[in-house]
């Protein structure tokens, strides 16, 4: 790729002449002369300057169009690189820190077994930032929850999942009769757990959090929140402690058996579904369209699809 067009991804990057310049080690009069002959080639404004400095609808154009060549361009490549010098290679998924142990020790056996000369690194994030980051070409693909629709993205959705209640038995035996436990048959109404102390994730990121913040606000429910963090096994943990229930997907309740394994009696964890759940949670492999990957890559999609989208459907 042009050098111009290089220096222009870096300032659509840091939406700023001054950090692009101290990023590429280069003056601000380099880059300002890059982006000034861009627009005069092209006849077009890249940046509008005043009142805050941003893209312009053609900026945004060329942005977007330059993303996915630079994307099409690293993965050719990589393909014939891997033919060239005999199944070498590297790519980068995006995961959640929640699903990362739970996927990748199902994938990466059989992945390094047929590639051990293919270096894999991992960019853990929710979902949404890392919709940004594959849009961006600084990841390859990634496995997420509920992925936002692009024109740019081709969404597999590989598996459903849905989000549960977790709760100690000693709170459950502190807010309700055997007898009333019973009658839950396994689904718990939230309308009568809002006295009962909870820890979720925090609102302000996430797609299952999105999910639980819809699902409450659906069915006017208020709970007695204490304590919000977003990642699944802190929260399971937090709930061994016997002082709080936690509602977190049904794919994450490995930590939970892992906790009744290991704790004692007093601090078993119930799972219950959710009365009138209807949202299901979708785990998406989700990679950019239209791009040639090379062998290593389509082979590990495939071994996710296969690991993951098999035993959950």
């Amino acid at each position: 790729m042009k050098i111009g067009f290089e220096v222009f991804l870096v300032v659509c990057e840091e939406m700023s002449v001054t950090r692009a310049a101290r990023r590429l080690f280069i003056t601000q009069q380099a880059v300002s002369d890059h982006i000034r002959r861009l627009e005069e080639k092209y006849g077009i404004s890249l940046f509008q300057r005043k009142p805050d400095f941003h893209l312009t609808a053609e900026g945004e154009i060329m942005r977007s169009s330059l993303q996915q060549m630079k994307i099409m361009e690293r993965n050719m490549e990589r393909t014939l690189s891997f033919y060239s010098k005999g199944s070498m290679g590297n790519f980068t998924v995006g995961i959640s820190t929640s699903r990362a142990p739970i996927i990748l020790p199902l994938v990466l056996p059989e992945f390094s077994q047929e590639f051990p000369l293919v270096h894999v690194s991992f960019d853990e994030e929710d979902t949404q930032i890392l919709e940004d980051r594959l849009r961006q070409g600084n990841i390859d693909l990634f496995i997420g929850v509920n992925t936002t629709p692009d024109d740019n993205f081709e969404i597999h959705t590989i598996a459903y999942d849905e989000i549960m209640l977790v709760i100690p038995e000693t709170l459950l035996e502190q807010y309700f009769s055997a007898d009333q436990v019973n009658a839950m048959k396994g689904t718990a109404d939230l309308r009568d757990f809002t006295e009962i102390p909870f820890v979720l994730p925090n609102f302000t990121t996430g797609k299952v959090s999105h999910v639980i913040q819809e699902y409450l606000a659906s069915h006017h429910i208020q709970l007695n929140v204490q304590y919000n963090i977003s990642d699944s096994e802190t929260q399971i943990d937090i709930c061994s402690a016997g002082r709080c229930a936690a509602i977190c997907p049904r794919m994450l309740l490995g930590y939970v058996d892992q906790n009744n394994r290991l704790s004692g009696a007093n601090v078993q964890l119930r799972v219950f579904s959710l009365k009138d759940i209807w949202e299901k949670l979708s785990i998406d492999l989700v990679i950019h369209k239209g791009v040639v990957y090379p062998p290593y890559v389509i082979r590990f999609m495939e071994l996710v699809k296969e690991k993951i989208g098999t035993p959950m459907h």
